[in-house]
C-alpha cells in the first residue's frame, strides 16, 4: 500500500555544487531518475542532467534563449519554457545524453509549465492565464478570469496533482490557487508565511510543497484542509528558495536557493 512520505522528518544532507565552473543561475529542477537530475541554467543558456549523488554535469544542452522552467514529460523527455520565446521546447534523453527534441508553439510569452492527464499546462506571465495544450499544439481548456477577482498576477510555477488537480504559486498575490483539469479554480489558499511563492510541486493528492520565497520558507499545504504549515526554514538553511522537486523513491526533496549554483537535498529520515 502507498504510503505517503511524513515530510515533517526531513533532514538536510551535503549540497549538490552544480556549478563547478563559477557563477551560474539555475531556475528549475526535475527528477529524471534515482541518480540523474535535469535542471534549466538561465545565464547559460543550458540544460543540463546532473548527477543527483555528486553534482557532477553529465550532459548538457546549450538553447537559444534562456530557459526557465521544466517538467518531465515521461523517463525520456522533457519539457521546458523558454524566455522571451513563444514556444516550448522539447529535450530527448537517451541514457546519460541530452538532444533537441521538437518544438511547440504557444499563445504568448510563457513561464510555468508542468504535464497534465491531457497534454501540458502552462502560464503566461505578459497577460496572467493558463492554458491546457495537445501535445500538437491546440488548445483544451483556457482559464477565463473570475468576475471582479484578480486571481493572478505573476503565475510563475505549476504542478499537477494524482487527482488531476492544478496548483498555480502567484508571486503577485501570494497565494497558491487551485484548479480543476478544466482550469476552473476551485479554491485559493493564502497565509501569512506564504510571501512571495514561486517553485511548487505536488507530492501526493494531498500534499503540495511550495517556496516561500521572501519568507525563507518550504511551506506543506494540505489541499482538503487547507492548512498550511512550515517545514523547513532558515534554521535548516534554507534561504530565498525559488524551485524545488521531490523524489519519492530515494524520499529526497531538492531545493534550489536564488541566484545559486547549487542544491539543497533534504531526505526523509527512516523510522526506527
Amino acid at each position: 500500500m502507498f504510503m505517503f512520505p511524513d515530510l515533517s522528518q526531513l533532514q538536510r544532507q551535503q549540497d549538490l555544487k552544480v556549478d563547478t565552473d563559477g557563477g551560474c543561475d539555475i531556475w528549475d529542477i526535475s527528477v529524471v531518475s534515482d541518480t540523474r537530475l535535469l535542471v534549466t541554467v538561465w545565464d547559460w543558456r543550458m540544460v543540463m542532467l546532473v548527477d543527483s549523488q555528486t553534482g557532477g554535469t553529465v550532459a548538457h544542452i546549450t538553447l537559444k534563449h534562456e530557459p526557465l522552467t521544466v517538467c518531465m514529460w515521461d523517463n525520456n523527455m522533457a519539457v521546458v519554457t523558454l524566455s522571451g520565446e513563444k514556444k516550448v521546447q522539447f529535450i530527448d534523453i537517451h541514457g546519460d545524453s541530452l538532444t533537441l527534441g521538437r518544438s511547440l508553439n504557444v499563445n504568448g510569452d510563457v513561464w510555468g509549465i508542468a504535464r497534465s492527464e491531457e497534454g501540458l499546462v502552462v502560464s503566461y506571465k505578459s497577460s496572467p492565464w493558463l492554458e491546457v495544450l495537445a501535445m500538437n499544439g491546440t488548445v483544451l481548456h483556457r482559464f477565463k478570469p473570475v468576475a471582479g477577482r484578480d486571481v493572478f498576477k505573476c503565475p510563475y510555477f505549476i504542478a499537477t496533482s494524482a487527482d488531476n488537480m492544478v496548483y498555480v504559486s502567484d508571486g503577485g498575490t501570494s497565494t497558491v490557487a487551485q484548479l480543476d483539469s478544466n482550469l476552473r479554480v476551485t479554491k485559493t489558499f493564502s497565509d501569512p508565511m506564504l510571501q512571495e511563492p514561486y517553485g511548487i510541486i505536488s507530492v501526493s493528492a494531498d500534499q503540495v510543497l511550495v517556496c516561500s520565497h521572501y519568507n525563507h520558507r518550504i511551506l506543506l499545504l494540505c489541499p482538503g484542509t487547507g492548512v498550511i504549515t512550515s517545514i523547513l526554514d532558515k534554521k535548516d538553511g534554507i534561504k530565498e528558495p525559488y524551485a524545488l522537486t521531490f523524489s519519492p523513491s530515494q524520499k529526497k526533496l531538492y531545493v534550489v536557493p536564488d541566484r545559486s549554483g547549487r542544491v539543497q537535498v533534504f531526505q526523509q529520515q527512516r523510522m526506527t
